[in-house]
């Protein structure tokens, strides 16, 4: 039987897109899931269940009925207007809609880090060898030391130098470049070759370019994960993944390295197939995704993992493109201790300590990894880990006008003369705040007795007033968005108690504190010791090394000394589970309290 079908019109800035759908499907699925059927894009942080109002959407022709939750989230004008949430919306005649801006495509991702002036390049090897008409094959004549096994990809390569030297006598001679047996580049005259280092993350996804010869970086890009239209946490991402949009999430993240990749590659002004390496780093959540492996034990004790191993594949395996390169995801210490901590630790060089060091990594899932020196000589010492959901407040989720670090975002304020001062990314107007903003309107406001220490605002009626939009609106500050930055704030800091208490040590043994991740780059750090959230012991020994996980993987590519060190690193540490830890739940209730040491 022949079903009717209805057409959804979608405006994405100067573009117009025709979605058609059955009538059997508007009843069932929501425009968000229709418009992820059809690879639109629309952030969803709340995971479609209507909380969080980043997925609004303006209808201009047609009739789509209004919710209870637009009732409660968009003012009467704003509904006359025709704005809806997509996630509980069901089209039921043909409308025309405009996604609105979200000024993602300018999200600042930070790809910076530290580590780079202590890295030992130790990776490549290159000879020039003669090549001759001969019946040794020509695979024996490029290696001759191997053990009559070659790759593949190997063959592939030593197959383009044959048909190059049949066709061109003259150069008879080439360069073979190898990581220790591999053959990763053959060329018939000397040339720069590339390595591509990544790290997924939560929120967002940075990727750096890195010579071979010469440790530079060559490009670096970042950008925001597109998987935030499935929620912006990893439980809510897990949901929808046992729900049967696994190989959806897994083929967006897929998609978007596939892009982002030749990208960098063509900004960089490089010939892909020169990137001859590939290192990945990522929670294990999201390395599950890019795998494409069930995540069904991920989000129910005991929380068992696929594999938490280092996994290696061909470039053509799982992305599509010219590359031709390996990649190596790295592994992982356990389900909520992934592979971004291991490289974190490597990047840090954590592990070489000699004195009591911690790694604290904050962003939508907070991480933090301690080492312990061994007491004696000849000890490898220890490093306990351990991770805390944080939520996505330190990165502007769930705040009502949150918003990620994009030009107009208040990210710096302050209180003079009886009102907030707000500073924006890039001195642009006002569209909302970012965490860094969120943790110093905290302060400024438990500062001067606008925000009680227990959370509750002085006047709970309309919220903290701290800017106006350039079309007049009003960005407040209301009291939701308080309980969710002390949510956050207490998860990270009991986190870190605990770790120390399970350690046997004091903060004021601790010599240095590795700050990471996004947020973490751009923490206001005497803010974020106002509030209770850095200890004041540890303020003096702060550095902000930027994205941790993306320097370890550039060290991976750059010293291959470090595929044996991973399993060094990973002998050594052990997580620390914050989940039935008594002490922990215990101080999670007292540090919801906003106030310093």
């Amino acid at each position: 039987m022949h079903l009717n079908t209805l057409r959804i019109s979608v405006i994405v800035g100067d573009k117009a897109r025709e979605i058609t759908i059955s009538e059997e499907e508007a009843g069932n699925k929501s425009l968000l899931q229709h418009l992820q059927d059809n690879g639109i894009y629309l952030p969803a942080l709340c995971g479609g269940h209507g909380s969080c109002g980043k997925c609004a959407v303006k209808v201009v022709s047609g009739l789509l009925k209004a919710s209870d939750a637009d009732e409660s989230y968009f003012a009467p004008a704003a509904m006359s207007a025709g704005f809806r949430l997509a996630c509980t919306a069901y089209p039921t005649e043909p409308i025309r809609i405009v996604l609105p801006d979200t000024h993602e495509e300018q999200f600042s991702v930070v790809s910076h880090f530290e580590a780079l002036d202590r890295i030992v390049i130790k990776n490549l090897d290159r000879e020039r060898i003669p090549i001759e008409k001969s019946p040794v094959s020509f695979a024996r004549q490029v290696n001759p030391a191997q053990s009559g096994m070659v790759s593949l990809h190997e063959l592939e390569k030593i197959a383009r130098l044959a048909e190059q030297t049949q066709y061109n006598t003259g150069k008879n001679k080439v360069y073979v470049y190898r990581d220790k047996e591999t053959i990763l580049h053959i060329s018939d005259k000397p040339k720069d070759l590339y390595a591509i280092g990544i790290d997924i993350g939560t929120t967002t996804l940075a990727l750096a370019l890195v010579n071979l010869q010469t440790g530079t970086i060559q490009g670096r890009l970042s950008l925001v994960n597109k998987q935030r239209e499935y929620g912006a946490d990893l439980i809510s991402r897990i949901q929808r993944a046992n729900d049967g949009d696994l190989p959806r999430l897994s083929q967006r993240i897929r998609e978007q390295i596939g892009e982002a990749v030749i990208t960098l590659c063509h900004t960089s002004a490089i010939e892909a197939l020169d990137v001859v390496k590939m290192a990945i780093a990522g929670n294990t959540t999201m390395l599950h995704f890019l795998l494409n492996l069930r995540c069904d034990t991920l989000g129910y004790y005991p929380f068992t993992p696929i594999t938490l191993d280092r996994v290696s594949f061909y470039y053509d395996e799982v992305f599509t493109g010219p590359l031709s390169c390996k990649v190596d995801v790295l592994p992982g210490i356990s389900t909520y201790v992934g592979a971004d901590i291991t490289a974190g630790i490597l990047c840090s060089n954590l592990y070489r300590s000699s004195e009591p060091v911690l790694l604290l990594d904050i962003g939508t899932n907070g991480e933090m990894a301690l080492f312990i020196p061994a007491h004696g000589p000849g000890g490898a010492g220890k490093i306990l880990a351990a991770a805390t959901a944080a939520g996505p407040a330190f990165e502007g989720g769930n705040i009502l006008w949150g918003t990620g670090s994009v030009p107009g975002a208040i990210a710096s304020v302050s209180y003079q003369s009886g009102g907030f001062a707000v500073q924006t990314i890039d001195n642009q107007d006002p569209i909302g705040i970012c965490g860094s903003g969120v943790v110093d309107t905290v302060y400024a406001g438990l500062t001067h007795k606008l925000i009680l220490p227990n959370g509750r605002l002085r006047d709970q009626t309309t919220g903290l007033f701290l800017a106006k939009t350039a079309d007049g609106q009003d960005i407040l500050f209301c009291q939701k968005d308080v309980r969710e930055l002390q949510l956050g704030k207490s998860a990270i800091r009991s986190g870190m108690d605990a770790l120390l208490h399970q350690s046997g040590l004091r903060y004021e043994d601790i010599q240095q504190v590795f700050v990471a991740g996004g947020f973490g780059f751009k923490l206001p750090v005497a803010s974020g010791v106002g509030i209770g959230l850095i200890p004041q012991a540890l303020e003096s020994k702060i550095r902000l090394i930027g994205n941790s996980a993306l320097g370890g993987t550039i060290r991976y590519l750059l010293d291959r000394d470090t595929s044996e060190i991973l399993p060094q690193i990973l002998s050594i540490s052990e997580e620390f589970s914050l989940s039935g830890d008594p002490y922990f739940n215990q101080l999670f209730i007292q540090n919801l309290q906003l106030t310093s040491d």
